[in-house]
Order: C-alpha cells, then sequence, then structure tokens
C-alpha cells in the first residue's frame, strides 16, 4: 500500500465525521476497497445498478448503496442505505486516506553513494531521483532525471529512460519506459458535494506487466478504490494517455495519440492505430482492431473480432455484436448484429462487400 490507511475507525464515527445519517448499527471498519477486493471488516460502495452482479459475491462487510440494491446483498454484508452511495463513499475514503487525494514528491532521495551500494547491479544516469523503500531488479538501468518514489517495485531488465517519473507503481521484467513518462499519478477524478468540489481519493497502483513497452511521453494514472493494470507484451507508443482503473488484457498494441478514459476494460490482441478515443467504462473484448480517429463513446461493450474504419463513431452505451464491420465514416447509433456491416451516417446495416464500392 503506498498511501497511509489512518483507520480502523468504528461506524459511528464515521457517521459524525462523514454527515452520513442511516447509519443504525454500529462496527469497526478496517478499510474502503471495490466490491471485488472488499473483505469481511472493509466497507465498499454501488451506485451503478451495471454492477448488481458485483454485490452477490462480494466479501464486504459493510456496502453504501441505494435502498433498492440493498436486497443483493449477500447475508454477510450489512447495508448502508444512501441517496448518493458515490458521495458518502468518497467522504469515507477521505477520512481513511486523506494524503491519496494529491501528489507529493518525497524529502529524502538516496544519494550516490546509497544507490552504489544498495543497487549493485543496476546502471544509473545523472541527477536520479530514487526514494527509499523502492525496488529495482538485476540489469536494469534508470536514465537521467528520472525520478522514482517510495514503494515501486522495477523489475529485472528493464529500462527506464530519460526524464521518467513514476510513483504507485510496479513494473515487470523486461520492460521498456521511453522518455519522459508519467506512471501513476493521481488519476482525474472530482465530484460535487455540499457545493464543493472534492478530489476523489486514489488509492491504487499502476501494475505493468513483463515484456511491456511504454512510449515517449504517456501518461498513465493509478486507479482510484482498484489498480489500472498493462498486461504483458502490451505496447504502447508515444503520447497515450491511459486514464484511472484501466484495464488493458496481453499482447495489445496501441499507437500514438490514443486516449482510454477511466474504467475501460480491453481484451487480449487488440489493436489501435492512431488518434482514438475510448470512453469511460467500455469494454472491448480480444481480437478488435481499431485504424485512426474512431470515437467510441462511453458504456459500450465491443464484441470480440471487431473492426472500426477511419473516422467512424459509436454512440454510447451500444453493444456492438461479434465481428461486426464498420465502415470509414460511419455513425453507429444502434446495437449491431453479429458478423454483419455498418455503413453510412447513420449506419445501416451491410452484407455484401460490393456495397463499400459502389
Amino acid at each position: 500500500m503506498f498511501f497511509k490507511n489512518k483507520g480502523p475507525f468504528k461506524l459511528s464515527y464515521i457517521k459524525s465525521k462523514c454527515e452520513i445519517s442511516n447509519i443504525n448499527f454500529d462496527g469497526k471498519i478496517n478499510d474502503i476497497k471495490a466490491l471485488n477486493d472488499a473483505k469481511k471488516n472493509d466497507i465498499s460502495f454501488l451506485d451503478n445498478s451495471k454492477y448488481i452482479k458485483s454485490l452477490h459475491s462480494t466479501s464486504a462487510g459493510y456496502c453504501v448503496l441505494k435502498e433498492k440494491h440493498a436486497k443483493h446483498l449477500p447475508s454477510t454484508c450489512k447495508p448502508i442505505i444512501s441517496q448518493s452511495p458515490l458521495n458518502d463513499f468518497i467522504k469515507i475514503s477521505i477520512l481513511f486516506y486523506p494524503d491519496a487525494r494529491y501528489d507529493k514528491h518525497s524529502n529524502s532521495y538516496l544519494s550516490k553513494g546509497q544507490l552504489k551500494k544498495k543497487y549493485k547491479k543496476v546502471k544509473f544516469g545523472n541527477n536520479t531521483n530514487i526514494s527509499k523503500n523502492v525496488i529495482i531488479g538485476h540489469n536494469t538501468t534508470i536514465g537521467n532525471n528520472v525520478i522514482i518514489e517510495s514503494g515501486c517495485n522495477i523489475g529485472n531488465n528493464v529500462i527506464v529512460n530519460s526524464n521518467a517519473i513514476i510513483k504507485n507503481t510496479h513494473i515487470g521484467n523486461n520492460s521498456i519506459i521511453s522518455f519522459g513518462c508519467v506512471i501513476g499519478k493521481i488519476g482525474f477524478g472530482y465530484k460535487l458535494i455540499n457545493n464543493k468540489i472534492e478530489i476523489i481519493p486514489h488509492i491504487g497502483q499502476v501494475i505493468v506487466g513483463n515484456n511491456c513497452n511504454i512510449g515517449s511521453y504517456c501518461v498513465i494514472d493509478r486507479g482510484s478504490f482498484s489498480n489500472t493494470k498493462i498486461g504483458n507484451n502490451t505496447s504502447l507508443d508515444n503520447h497515450v494517455h491511459i486514464a484511472h482503473n484501466t484495464e488493458i488484457g496481453e499482447n495489445c498494441f496501441i499507437q500514438e495519440d490514443n486516449t482510454l478514459q477511466p474504467f475501460t476494460k480491453i481484451g487480449n490482441n487488440v489493436v489501435m492505430w492512431a488518434g482514438n478515443h475510448i470512453g469511460h467504462h467500455g469494454v472491448i473484448h480480444d481480437h478488435v482492431f481499431f485504424t485512426s480517429h474512431v470515437v467510441l463513446s462511453g458504456h459500450c461493450d465491443v464484441g470480440a473480432f471487431s473492426w472500426f474504419g477511419v473516422n467512424s463513431t459509436i454512440r454510447d452505451g451500444l453493444t456492438i455484436g461479434e465481428g461486426t464491420f464498420v465502415a470509414a465514416g460511419a455513425l453507429v447509433t444502434k446495437d449491431t448484429t453479429q458478423w454483419r456491416g455498418q455503413l453510412g451516417a447513420p449506419a445501416r446495416e451491410f452484407k455484401d462487400s460490393l456495397e463499400l464500392n459502389p
């Protein structure tokens, strides 16, 4: 854990400090967690009915949610009824992790002598700033002006090029972090609560797998209540932005200037050419191919083996059937049928490739 947990707290204390009225029982809370990660004495939340399935299997002891969703909780989890579950959970999370709302640099970095003594099989450039409690594997190279903050874990045979900033991050073996990357910064998460804009704590990490290649000037945000993940053998070109809580599978290839918004989940063997915009809370299954400048709006579910042409646009909340072919410039406004094509604006279904070249 990169941030200090100020708990545990009793529910009675949380009720008084966070001004949450609908707590009619007491108990000790150890931590805040996402539903899938929570344990017996942890508290979690549900704000969107789309994730009801996660309630059924959660091990959380307490859950902040709307009254209509309480019936889906297991008997081991006590409901805390709220009209605004996310707002109340943010207030609770600030109580547990007040420091996770900001990015702070360490006040203490190892000297050249300390680096040489601690990391005998690591090469360091000039003006590197490595905090205490950083793990760096054998045969790793750290470039000039690199900052690596406390708690990070850098694997074996890794290259971190000059001017990179790494915090709240685990990097696997044989990976390359190119020039000027920022990995593990706080994500863009804000909420208006009681007429005040609150910064949502981001207590998660960035986990980069083995054999990854992160291009120059990429920015990868750490997760809020869970982690941002990049799978093994995945490569990002320059200027890619990976927002908080995004999960990318293995063997993916993402070219320059792609933006992946928060809570996006991408499967294995996905290819994205330049300049695509992938909306928040989307799910992209395996073997999907995006050409350039595709706009996939939020909350879409894209079936495996789908293909998107240049400048195509998909409206929010759609289900794109497996094997869908979206022609260049198409505007898709409805769910699509498996293994069929979409052509035009607004898009219509076509079956014969001859329609692409009338």
